[in-house]
């Protein structure tokens, strides 16, 4: 269960601070991910559980992401497109 009013970034830090044990003053749209000792096996589990949590699932292009997302804030923007590719954008208000 969510906070429906959540954004997406702050389901984003509540995710990575309570799973992946991240210090939440970390954790600012402007980070970068390497920054967080985040390598490719992290974000693997990671993405896992952003799966699980917005209902959603990403595609397999592992070095296409690496490309695409570098930030915190990256990341919550791919989230985004991915929930409105795949869940329907408007949905919600």
């Amino acid at each position: 269960m969510h906070d429906a009013s959540a954004t997406t970034i702050e389901r984003l830090y509540t995710l990575l601070a309570r799973d992946f044990e991240l210090k939440p003053e970390a954790l600012e749209p402007g980070t970068r991910l390497e920054d967080l000792d985040i390598d490719s096996l992290r974000m693997i589990e990671i993405l896992f559980s952003v799966e699980d949590a917005f209902r959603i699932t990403v595609p397999a292009e592992q070095a296409e992401l690496r490309e695409k997302v570098k930030t915190v804030g990256d990341l919550a923007g791919y989230i985004d497109s991915l929930v409105a590719a795949q869940h329907g954008a408007g949905k919600g208000a």
